[in-house]
């Protein structure tokens, strides 16, 4: 896994950016990448409108209708896919049995493999919708997952582990002093942790911090 350590929102976006290379691209949701999207939408217009082929696919949903603020691609459509012209509203999908439809509709059957994630990181470990001590974190088959999580909205749907591990690239992206404990129990050895079951053993991982997640000053 190759770490990097940034000094801001803007370098780590730019940073992130020079693996953002698609076609087929799968991103989370939360603030880290509302505040990214925003950073991202120049560069991704300017790909589309130069007729490169992006296509965007929710890392995980919460089970909640478009229009509600906690809804992860009610953000990205908003923040990123409208204005830079790209037409993945319906990506949308809040349970596994329409997710495992879209993929195979886009993808025409197994294997389903993306060519890049980019993953969040939460202060308890978790990424995707993956938590500490759940069933989903002994499943190494399933593509797709409902789950009832810990946090509100506890329904939600996520890609499970194995097409984080067969990803091309996997990139996990934390910001903020609040992230600085867990990153240290990653970096640190910690196997147990959802997010060190995605990057660890990957070919291809990296881990983009802020300097307030890296825990230095």
């Amino acid at each position: 896994m190759n770490v990097f350590v940034l000094d801001s929102l803007e370098k780590t976006a730019l940073r992130s950016l020079e693996y953002l290379q698609g076609p087929r691209v799968a991103v989370s949701g939360g603030t880290t990448f509302a505040a990214l999207f925003r950073h991202w939408l120049p560069e991704v217009k300017r790909r589309v409108d130069a007729g490169e082929t992006l296509d965007f696919f929710p890392v995980d949903e919460r089970k909640v209708p478009f229009q509600d603020s906690d809804c992860n691609w009610k953000v990205c459509w908003e923040e990123l896919l409208f204005p830079a012209g790209l037409g993945q509203k319906d990506h949308y999908v809040t349970t596994a049995a329409q997710y495992r439809e879209l993929l195979q509709r886009e993808f025409g059957g197994d294997p389903v493999i993306f060519d890049q994630i980019f993953l969040g990181l939460g202060e308890d470990g978790h990424t995707a919708s993956l938590f500490p001590g759940g069933d989903s974190l002994k499943d190494n088959t399933s593509l797709v997952l409902d789950i009832i999580g810990p946090k509100p909205p506890p329904q939600r749907v996520t890609l499970g582990l194995r097409p984080l591990r067969e990803c091309r690239t996997l990139v996990a992206i934390a910001l903020g002093a609040s992230k600085a404990p867990v990153v240290k129990k990653l970096l640190t050895g910690d196997r147990e942790l959802p997010i060190a079951l995605a990057l660890n053993g990957h070919e291809n991982a990296v881990l983009l911090l802020d300097r307030d997640a890296a825990g230095v000053d």
